[in-house]
C-alpha cells in the first residue's frame, strides 16, 4: 500500500498529463492484467480480496465528492479504468459503495450537497464507462437498469444537475444499444431497449413531467439506434406522427427544445420565462442556458441525424423515420430562427449564436449561407453595431461569431460569395451589415470570387429591380428614393474597396472595368444599350448627386493605383485619360452630361498637342510632366470651365520645363503688358511649376494631392529657393511677424541687445494663397497650445461690416424711421413717443430679417473660407513632408523648420489638425540623423537659426523648448555641413547662441521658456563648435553682461550651461579638448572661487545654501576634469588648495552658513583632490572622497564589517562611521543653527541624517 499512495495526491493536479500518468501508474502498482480483461473463469482469483485493490476502491470512491474539480476527474478517469479490469462481482459491489458514500447527510449544507451530487453522477458515468455493465458474462441487466434509474433519481435533485445527468443516462443507453458481435451483446439487450420506453418515456410520472430536450434527445437515440415500438403512440398528443423531427411536428419540437412545452404557444408565457435585460441573461432560469454555456446536447443529436460524422455513419442506416424527417433548411428555420432569434428574449438569442457556430463548424460548406435567414440576420446585424447605451452580452457573442467566419472561409473560400450574399442581398441581407465583417469576408474571396462580387455590386448599383412604385405618394417616393440612392452609393464604395484593400485578389482587367463602369456613369449617358460599357443603364436613371459620387470614385481609384507604368509602358492616368476620350468620341452609343465650354476645348487639344510631344521610354522627367498633364487633363473633364486656369497654367509652364521640345506660345495682348513690367523678375522654371501645383491644391480632391506630390517629387531636386519660398509662403502663418514684432520692441524698449539676424526672407504676402481673414491669437502661449478653447470662433470679428451698417440704416429711412430719430435727438422728445404704426413695423421686421439672414450667411461664409484656407494649408504641408520622405538631403530643407515652427506656436483652436501635422513633420525632418542638407552658402541655414533664436524669445511655452533645441542643433549642422562653411560659420554660430543667451539672462521677467535648455542643447550635441562659447558663459557667470550685473538665479543658470559645455567637451578625451579646456581653467576657477569667496565673507551675498553647493559641485566636478587632463602638479599649482581651505574656515565662522554641512563637505574634498590636507568627512554627504588612502590593507580588512566602534577612525571605503563621528560632533557644536540653516536640504539627505545620529547614539 505504501508505493500506491504517493499516487492518490497526483490524481488531483490540475495538470491533465500528470493525472494520466498517476492513473497509469496506479492500475500498473496493482496486481491487475492490463493486457487481458478479467473473464468469468478469472472471478476467483486473488484480486478479490488484495487490499491495495481494496483501499484504492474506497480512496478512489471517496475522492469523488472533492470540491476539486481537477480531483473528481482524476479520481473518475482511474475508477473507471480500475473496474473495467475486476471481475465482474467485485465491480457489482462498486455500485452500492458510490450511491451509499454520495448520499447527503442531515446537516450538509448546499455547498457539500453539490459535491456530492456530482460525486454520484461521475461514479455513475464511471461505472458505465468501464463497460462493466456490458459483458457478455452479465446474466441479467439489473444493475444496468440501477444506474439508469439512480441517474433518473439524479437528474430530479437539482436543476442544473438535469442536463448532465441525463447526457450520462442518454450515453449509456446508446453505448448499450451500439455494441456489435455475438460475443460482445448481453442477451437482456432488446428487453433493456423496451424497459427504457416504457420507464422512461411511457410511465405516467414521466408523462406528467412534460417534454423536455433531454426526453427528445432520448428519443432521437433509441430512434437512431432502430429500436422497435409504436412511436406515434408513445409520443402522442405532442408529436403525434410518432417524429420530431418531421414537418409537421417542428412548431411543438422548438417549444420543447426551449423548456417550455407544457406552456402556450405564447412566447411570452408566464413569470418564470426569461425576461429581456442582461442581467436576465447572466441568471437565467426556465429552459434556457446563459450566454456563453454550450447548446444543449440534443442539438448535437439533431446535427448528428442530418450531417453523421464517420462514427455515426453506419448508426444512422438502422435509423427509423428517416424519410418523414423535415429538410434541413426548415428544421433551421423553425428550431433557431423563428423560435430563438424572433423572441425577446436574451439568452434564447444567445443560444442561437452558439448554435450559429456550432453549425458553421458541423455543416458542409454548401449549406452554410442558409444558416443566415430572417431572424439571425436582424438579431446578427443589431447586435454588431456599436451603442454606448446598448446591451453589451449579446454585443460580445456576435462579435465573437461575426470572428469566426473569417476562419472559416480560409478553408472553404469557394463559400465566401454565397455567404457574402446571404450577409447583405435580400431576402434577408442588407446593405447596413456590419462593414467591419463585410470587408473580413470580401478578403477571403478568390479572383473568381471578386469577380462575382463586383458583377453584383454593379448590378445593385443599376438597380434594374429597385423601381420606385407608381401608386406611392410623393413621401414615400422620396423615401424610396433615399434607400435606392443610399444603396447605390454602398455598392460605390464597394467597388472602390476591392481596388483599395490590398489584400483583396484582383487584376488589370478587373480594375479597367471598374474604371470603365465609373466613367460611363459619371459623365455619360447610354444613348443606345448593348454589351460592355453601354450595359451600364441605371433604372431609375442617377441622379447629379449620384453621377458626382460616381466621378469621385473614379478619382479614387486612379488615386490608390501605383503610379510607375506598367510593362506595357502605360500608367493607369493614360489609360483613364484614354478611356474618356473614346467614351466622348463615340457619340454614336454615349452623350456626356456635362457640357463643355468651347474655350476649355481648345486649351484641352492644345495641351494634348503638346502631351504628345512628351513621348518618351526611360526619361524621368518627361514621365512626370506627362502624369502632370495626364491629371490636368482629366480634372478638365470633371471641372469643365473652372478648369481652363489650371488649362493655361499648364501651358505656361511645360514650356520653360522642356524649352528644346516644347515652343512657348504667343502671349496675349493683357498678358504682353504684364510681362514688360515684370521682365526683371523672370521666374525659375520649378518656381512656375510649383505655382501651378499650388493652383491646382485649392482643389479638395485626393487625387489631385497624390498627382501634385508625384510631380513635385519627381521635379524636387530643380526647385530654387525662389520656389521654397513660395511653397513656404503658403502654410507660414500670417500673424507671425505682427506676433515677434512687439517682444523685439519690448527688448530694445529695456536696452537689450537683439541678436544679429538676417531676416530680410520675409515675405509679405502669399502668391497662391486665397486671402482669408486673420483670427485672433492669444499671446497666452501655453494655454493656447494646450487648452485652447473651441468656442467663439464664430465672433471673432468684432468690427462693424460697413455693407450691413448700410442695408441696415437705408432699411430705417426707408420707413422714416431714421429721420425721426435724429428729429428726436434734436428736438429732445419723449421717449414713449411711437414712431411706427403696426403695418409700418411689420414691414420694418421683414426688411431687417432680410439683412440679419443676409448678415448671418456672410459669417457662414468667412468661417467656410477660413476652413478651405485651413485645408489647403494641410495639403500644402502635405507636399512638403513628401520632400522630407523622399529628399532628406535637400539643401532647402533648411527653410522649413521656421515655418513649421511657426505654425506649432500660432495655431488657433480650429487648427489643432494643421499644428499637430506641423509637429510631426518637424520632429521627423529634424531627428537625429546621418543625412544632412548641404546647403551651397551656410549662410541660409545661419539666416534661419538667427531667426529661430528671434522667435524662442517669445515661446512661453515648456513642451516646445526640446523641439525649439532640435530645431537649432538641425540647423547649426546644415550650417556646419555645408561645402563653403569655414571658421566664420562657426564664429557666427557661437556668436548667435551667445547673444541669444545672454539676452535672456539680461532680460528681467523674460517670458521665454526654451531658454537656457536652447544653449545646453548646443552645448551637449555639439561641444567642438560650442567651445568658443564657454569663456562668454564663463563671463555671465561672473555676471558680467552688457545690461549690468545679473542676479544670482541667472547667474546659476550660466555656471549650469557652462559646466554642461565643459563635461561634454571634456568627453571627447581628444588632444585638442585637452589644451581646451586646460587654457580655459583659469578663468573658470577663478570664477568659482570668487562665488565661494564672497559669499563666506559677505554677509549679503545673493547666493544661498542651495546654489552655493551647486557651485561647490561645480567646482569639484572641474577639479577632476583639471586632473584628468592634466598632472596632478598642474591641478594643484592652477587651483591653489590653500585658498578654498581658507575659504572652507570662512564658511565654518559664517554666520549664515556655518551650519551648511553640504557645502563644507564639498570644498573639503576639493582640498583632498588638490592635496591640501587629509579629508575629514562632513555631516550629510554620502560621496566617497577621491584622493587614494595609503592604508590598503587596513582598508581591505575593515570594508564589509558593519563598524559599531565609537571614535575610531576608518579608511575612505567605511566612510559612513566616520560621517557618523563628525556628524555627532556637528550636531553638539550646533544642534539649533544646523536645524535652521538646512531647510531646503533634500528629503533623502534628511532621512539619512536621521539614520545616522540614530546610529551615533546607539
Amino acid at each position: 500500500m505504501t508505493s500506491i499512495l504517493p499516487l492518490f495526491p497526483l490524481l488531483s493536479s490540475h495538470d491533465p498529463p500528470t493525472r494520466l500518468d498517476a492513473s497509469l501508474s496506479l492500475l500498473q502498482s496493482l496486481p491487475l492484467d492490463l493486457a487481458h480483461p478479467p473473464s468469468a473463469s478469472a472471478a476467483a482469483t486473488s484480486t478479490t480480496h488484495d487490499a491495495d485493490t481494496e483501499y484504492a476502491l474506497k480512496r478512489l470512491v471517496t475522492g469523488l465528492g472533492s470540491s476539486n474539480e481537477a480531483s473528481r476527474q482524476g479520481f473518475a478517469v482511474a475508477l473507471a479504468e480500475l473496474l473495467a479490469r475486476l471481475p465482474l462481482e467485485r465491480a457489482n459491489d462498486v455500485l452500492p459503495l458510490i450511491l451509499t458514500s454520495s448520499t447527503p447527510a442531515t446537516g450538509h449544507d448546499s455547498r457539500e450537497e453539490r459535491d456530492l451530487l456530482f460525486a454520484r453522477l461521475l461514479g455513475l458515468h464511471a461505472v458505465l464507462r468501464s463497460g462493466v455493465l456490458f459483458r457478455p458474462d452479465q446474466t441479467n441487466g439489473e444493475s444496468y437498469k440501477d444506474v439508469i434509474l439512480a441517474l433518473l433519481a439524479l437528474s430530479g435533485k437539482k436543476s442544473w444537475i438535469r442536463e448532465p445527468a441525463y447526457w450520462v443516462l442518454v450515453e449509456g443507453v446508446r453505448t448499450l444499444l451500439e455494441l456489435e458481435g455475438e460475443t460482445e451483446v448481453p442477451s437482456w439487450r432488446e428487453d433493456i431497449g423496451q424497459w427504457v420506453i416504457q420507464r422512461l418515456l411511457v410511465d405516467s410520472r414521466e408523462k406528467a413531467r412534460g417534454w423536455g430536450p433531454e426526453k427528445i434527445a432520448l428519443v432521437l437515440v433509441l430512434q437512431t439506434c432502430g429500436v422497435e415500438a409504436d412511436w406515434a403512440t408513445i409520443l402522442s398528443p405532442t408529436f403525434p406522427s410518432g417524429n420530431p423531427l418531421a414537418r409537421s411536428s417542428l412548431s411543438q419540437l422548438a417549444q420543447a427544445l426551449k423548456g417550455s412545452a407544457n406552456e402556450a404557444d405564447s412566447s411570452a408565457a408566464g413569470p418564470s420565462a426569461p425576461k429581456m435585460g442582461s442581467n436576465a441573461v447572466k441568471t437565467a432560469r426556465g429552459g434556457a442556458p446563459a450566454p456563453g454555456a454550450a447548446p444543449h446536447f440534443v442539438w448535437t443529436e439533431i446535427f448528428d441525424m442530418y450531417f453523421p460524422d464517420e462514427t455515426r455513419v453506419a448508426a444512422s442506416t438502422n435509423a427509423i423515420g428517416v424519410d418523414g424527417r423535415a429538410q434541413w433548411p426548415d428544421v433551421w428555420r423553425i428550431l433557431v430562427d423563428q423560435s430563438l432569434f424572433a423572441v425577446p428574449s436574451l439568452p434564447l438569442k444567445a443560444t442561437g449564436f452558439a448554435l450559429l457556430s456550432l453549425a458553421i463548424q458541423r455543416l458542409p460548406p454548401a449549406e452554410v449561407p442558409v444558416l443566415f435567414g430572417e431572424g439571425v440576420m436582424r438579431t446578427f446585424t443589431n447586435h454588431l453595431r456599436k451603442s454606448a447605451d446598448g446591451e453589451k452580452t449579446l454585443t460580445r457573442v456576435a462579435e465573437k461569431v461575426a470572428a469566426s467566419l473569417p476562419i472559416f472561409l480560409t478553408a472553404n473560400p469557394t463559400i465566401s460569395l454565397p455567404l457574402l450574399k446571404a450577409l447583405v442581398a435580400p431576402p434577408h441581407g442588407s446593405p447596413a451589415f456590419d462593414h467591419r465583417t463585410v470587408e473580413r469576408v470580401v478578403a477571403k474571396l478568390d479572383i473568381k470570387g471578386v469577380r462575382g462580387w463586383v458583377k453584383y455590386l454593379r448590378e445593385l448599383a443599376l438597380g434594374e429591380e429597385q423601381t420606385i412604385e407608381d401608386g406611392a405618394g410623393p413621401s414615400e417616393q422620396a423615401e424610396d428614393a433615399k434607400a435606392i440612392a443610399a444603396r447605390r452609393l454602398w455598392a460605390f464604395d464597394q467597388l472602390l474597396h476591392v481596388v483599395k484593400a490590398g489584400n483583396i485578389p484582383n487584376d488589370d482587367e478587373l480594375i479597367a472595368s471598374l474604371l470603365e463602369f465609373f466613367a460611363v456613369l459619371g459623365w455619360f449617358e447610354v444613348r443606345k444599350s448593348g454589351k460592355g460599357a453601354r450595359s451600364y443603364i441605371p433604372v431609375p436613371a442617377f441622379t447629379e448627386p449620384l453621377q458626382t459620387a460616381s466621378r469621385s470614385r473614379f478619382f479614387s481609384i486612379l488615386t490608390s493605383l501605383p503610379t510607375t507604368p506598367s510593362p506595357s509602358g502605360q500608367t493607369w492616368l493614360s489609360r483613364a485619360l484614354a478611356l474618356l476620350d473614346n467614351l466622348t468620341a463615340d457619340a454614336k452609343h454615349f452623350t456626356s452630361i456635362i457640357e463643355t465650354d468651347a474655350e476649355v476645348l481648345a486649351a484641352r487639344a492644345e495641351v494634348k498637342a503638346v502631351y504628345a510631344k512628351l513621348a518618351g521610354v526611360g526619361d524621368e522627367r518627361k514621365q512626370n510632366a506627362r502624369g502632370l498633364v495626364e491629371g490636368v487633363l482629366l480634372l478638365s473633364y470633371d471641372e469643365g470651365e473652372e478648369a481652363s486656369e489650371a488649362l493655361e497654367g499648364l501651358m505656361d509652364c511645360l514650356p520653360t520645363l522642356f524649352p528644346k521640345e516644347i515652343t512657348a506660345r504667343a502671349p496675349a495682348a493683357d498678358e504682353d503688358d504684364e510681362m514688360d513690367s515684370n521682365d526683371d523678375e523672370e521666374p525659375e522654371p520649378a518656381t512656375v511649376l510649383i505655382d501651378l501645383l499650388l493652383e491646382l491644391l485649392h482643389r479638395p480632391s485626393a487625387f489631385i494631392k497624390s498627382v501634385a506630390q508625384t510631380v513635385f517629387t519627381g521635379f524636387a531636386e530643380e526647385i530654387g529657393e525662389q520656389g521654397m519660398e513660395l511653397i513656404l509662403e503658403q502654410i507660414r502663418p500670417d500673424a507671425a511677424e505682427s506676433e515677434e514684432a512687439p517682444e523685439e520692441d519690448a527688448a530694445m524698449a529695456n536696452g537689450d541687445s537683439a541678436p544679429e539676424a538676417s531676416t530680410s526672407k520675409a515675405a509679405n504676402g502669399k502668391k497662391a494663397r486665397k486671402p482669408v481673414e486673420s483670427e485672433d491669437e492669444s499671446e497666452g502661449g501655453e494655454s493656447d497650445f494646450l487648452d485652447a478653447d473651441e468656442d467663439g470662433s464664430d465672433d471673432e470679428d468684432v468690427d462693424v461690416d460697413e455693407d450691413f451698417k448700410n442695408a441696415l440704416l437705408a432699411a430705417l429711412q426707408a420707413n422714416g424711421v431714421a429721420d425721426e430719430f435724429d428729429a428726436a435727438e434734436e428736438n429732445d422728445e419723449d421717449e414713449d413717443e411711437e414712431l411706427l404704426d403696426d403695418d409700418q413695423m411689420m414691414a420694418l421686421d421683414d426688411k431687417l430679417a432680410d439683412i440679419f439672414k443676409l448678415q448671418s450667411g456672410e459669417k457662414k461664409g468667412k468661417k467656410a473660407e477660413r476652413m478651405d484656407d485651413l485645408h489647403y494649408r494641410l495639403r500644402v504641408v502635405d507636399l512638403v513632408e513628401s520632400l522630407v520622405k523622399h529628399h532628406s538631403t535637400n539643401p532647402l530643407l533648411v527653410l522649413v523648420p521656421l515655418p513649421l515652427f511657426s505654425i506649432i506656436r500660432s495655431a488657433s483652436a480650429v487648427e489643432k489638425e494643421l499644428q499637430a501635422k506641423a509637429i510631426k513633420l518637424l520632429r521627423q525632418l529634424v531627428a537625429a540623423r546621418k543625412d544632412i542638407p548641404a546647403p551651397a552658402s551656410p549662410q541660409l541655414a545661419l539666416d534661419a537659426l538667427a531667426e529661430l533664436h528671434a522667435i524662442s524669445h517669445a515661446v512661453d511655452v515648456p513642451e516646445l523648448a526640446s523641439l525649439c533645441s532640435q530645431t537649432s542643433i538641425y540647423l547649426v549642422k546644415s550650417a556646419l555641413n555645408s561645402p563653403a562653411a569655414d571658421a566664420a560659420t562657426s564664429a557666427a554660430i557661437v556668436k548667435l547662441f551667445g547673444d541669444s543667451f545672454e539676452q535672456y539672462l539680461s532680460t528681467k521677467n523674460s517670458k521665454t521658456r526654451v531658454q537656457p535648455a536652447l544653449t545646453v542643447e548646443f552645448c551637449r550635441r555639439a561641444p567642438a563648435g560650442a567651445w568658443p562659447l564657454f569663456g562668454r558663459l564663463v563671463k555671465l557667470a561672473a555676471g558680467e553682461t552688457t545690461s549690468g550685473v545679473a542676479n544670482a538665479y541667472r547667474r546659476m543658470q550660466a555656471f549650469e550651461v557652462a559646466q554642461a559645455l565643459l563635461a561634454s567637451y571634456a568627453g571627447l578625451k581628444t588632444d585638442a579638448s585637452k589644451a581646451g579646456v586646460l587654457a580655459a581653467m583659469p578663468s573658470y576657477r577663478a570664477t568659482l572661487f570668487n562665488v565661494l569667496e564672497s559669499a563666506a565673507t559677505d554677509p549679503a551675498t545673493t547666493f544661498d545654501a542651495a546654489r552655493l553647493k551647486e557651485v561647490a559641485k561645480f567646482a569639484l566636478t572641474a577639479v577632476r576634469t583639471t586632473a584628468a587632463a592634466s598632472s596632478a602638479e598642474a591641478t594643484r599649482a592652477l587651483w591653489n588648495a590653500d585658498a578654498f581651505a581658507t575659504v572652507l574656515e570662512q564658511f565654518r565662522t559664517s554666520d549664515r552658513f556655518k551650519g551648511a554641512v553640504a557645502i563644507q563637505s564639498i570644498v573639503k574634498q576639493l582640498v583632498a583632490v588638490l592635496g591640501g590636507g587629509k579629508p575629514t568627512k562632513v555631516a550629510g554627504v554620502k560621496r566617497k572622497s577621491v584622493e587614494e588612502e595609503p592604508a590598503k590593507e587596513e582598508t581591505a580588512k575593515v570594508a564589509g564589517k558593519k563598524s559599531k566602534k565609537s571614535k575610531k577612525a576608518a579608511p575612505a571605503e567605511v566612510e559612513v562611521e566616520v560621517e557618523v563621528e563628525e556628524i555627532e560632533e556637528d550636531v553638539e557644536e550646533t544642534p539649533v543653527v544646523v536645524e535652521a540653516k538646512a531647510g531646503k536640504k533634500a528629503k533623502k539627505d534628511k532621512k539619512r541624517d536621521k539614520a545616522n545620529r540614530t546610529d551615533a547614539a546607539k
